[in-house]
């Protein structure tokens, strides 16, 4: 997903709202029932993407969108979001989505207005440290904030819409009261005047469809599907090409939004092994529960899904993952490329707190027989211990992290080693030179791999890092 520019949610297609998505063509919409509508006459393409400042014990947060509006002072809402969207928060952190792909007539634009109708949250209970799920209170479901500075356009070049969710401060838990207040920070811009860390976006879902030149795929997050176009410089792991990913296949698509409102595969991994043309089953999320025999090999795993796959998939809090033997393992084509190998992950790494992505088949108890295991994206809020220090081309820091959170309560961790290395990305005005600045007590959030080793030290390799944006405050208020 894409690093926005002041970590924000940007207008795009995948994750949270129902509504149109890219296709190849420059001027055009894929609707989830893949049809296509054109780009209006004398408008812009708008994406809107989604990101959040994380919280700790929050292992899955789903919202559902039902309007987004933009706004000229003293003018008319125009609304962005075509139908209502679920969109999961939790494991976004530095990383963004893409929502939904709309159209805009040129102007300038001063607030937006983003209302919620539903909120769930699955999270640790203090007392038990056990996961339960919530559906929250909504006291103030709409909140209208300024986009400073006004979004200002009168080209026909792809716009973002840039909206940063606050976890910590939309979510109250006391007991098992849970209520919702939106709290959010706004951007936007023309993507020609973004860097490209901040057009990055990423999907993981179903192939819809699979040329040599581009690959659909339906969101196992909101259900809409994306289009991406691939070319030479698309990456995939070693012995996959396009004509290996089967139609049904789960994959993880790491892209990039263009000036004309497409989307490029920078990347593409499949996330199932072994399978067939058949329907494929899976889930990204949190490990919560681990099983080894008497050998201390592992059986099986309980994890909380942030996004499934597949039509079998239940719609439960937690999910039984079965492994086998014959379980293949593998990391994604985006960690390779910061320099974590295939063979790094393996049964023995599976640890809870840990982020994974499984594909396999569900059986007729529930289970999902895993055919292969990928490490997942990690979402990590906290602290510096102390300024990032140098250590040949990588960056090593440490993170104190909050208590109670999902890693201090299942591996007792206070502090969390990272290292960001040469491709690593920043946002929110972050850069390598002055990541290193950062002082001790600083709050950032960092989007990356957790692995540990066979003495048991905790290593976060870090894809994408930014500091959290102070929420805006209510226009009214």
């Amino acid at each position: 997903m894409k690093m926005a520019a002041n970590w924000k949610l940007c207008i795009l297609g995948a994750t949270a709202f129902t509504g149109l998505f890219f296709l190849a063509g420059c001027s055009s919409m894929s609707n989830a029932a893949g049809g296509t509508t054109a780009t209006k006459p004398g408008s812009a393409p708008m994406v809107i993407t989604v990101s959040d400042a994380p919280l700790g014990n929050i292992l899955s947060a789903k919202i559902t969108l039902s309007a987004i509006a933009v706004a000229a002072t003293g003018g008319s809402p125009v609304s962005v979001l075509s139908n209502p969207e679920t969109v999961e928060l939790s494991g976004l952190g530095a990383m963004q989505e893409p929502i939904e792909l709309t159209s805009l007539a040129p102007g300038t634009y001063n607030s937006v207005t983003v209302t919620v109708s539903a909120a769930q949250v699955t999270y640790l209970d203090p007392t038990t440290g056990q996961p339960v799920t919530a559906s929250a209170t909504l006291s103030s479901p709409s909140v209208t904030v300024a986009l400073n500075p006004a979004l200002n356009f009168t080209t026909s070049s792809e716009v973002d819409l840039h909206l940063a969710f606050s976890l910590a401060q939309s979510f109250s838990i006391s007991g098992s009261t849970v209520t919702f207040t939106p709290a959010i920070s706004t951007s936007a811009a023309q993507v020609e005047n973004e860097n490209n860390n901040d057009r990055e976006v990423e999907v993981t879902g179903m192939v819809v469809a699979i040329s040599s030149t581009s690959i659909t795929v339906q969101s196992g997050d909101s259900g809409q599907q994306f289009t991406f176009a691939i070319n030479g410089s698309t990456l995939f792991p070693s012995g996959v090409t396009p004509a290996t990913i089967a139609q049904n296949s789960i994959v993880q698509v790491k892209g990039q939004t263009q000036t004309d409102g497409t989307l490029l595969a920078l990347s593409i991994t499949p996330l199932a092994a072994g399978m067939s043309s058949s329907q494929e089953d899976g889930a990204k999320g949190i490990v919560v529960m681990v099983a080894r025999n008497t050998a201390g090999n592992l059986t099986s795993f309980t994890m909380v899904p942030q996004e499934d796959f597949g039509s079998m998939m239940p719609s439960t809090m937690t999910l039984n993952v079965l492994v086998a033997s014959s379980t293949a393992y593998g990391v994604t084509e985006d960690a390779t490329q910061l320099g974590l190998s295939a063979s790094m992950f393996n049964a023995s790494e599976i640890f809870p707190g840990q982020a994974v992505m499984v594909g396999g088949a569900m059986d007729s108890s529930g289970n999902l027989d895993a055919t292969q295991i990928t490490l997942g994206g990690e979402s990590v809020a906290g602290v510096l211990t102390a300024a990032p220090q140098a250590s040949g081309p990588n960056l090593d820091f440490s993170l104190a992290l909050p208590v109670p959170s999902f890693l201090s309560s299942y591996e007792k961790l206070v502090t969390l080693n990272a290292v960001a290395g040469p491709n690593t990305q920043y946002g929110n005005g972050l850069t390598a030179s002055s990541f290193t600045s950062l002082a001790a007590n600083t709050p950032i959030q960092v989007h990356g791999y957790l692995l540990v080793d066979q003495s048991g030290n905790y290593l976060l390799t870090a894809s994408e890092i930014a500091q959290p944006e102070t929420p805006e405050t209510p226009e009214g208020n």
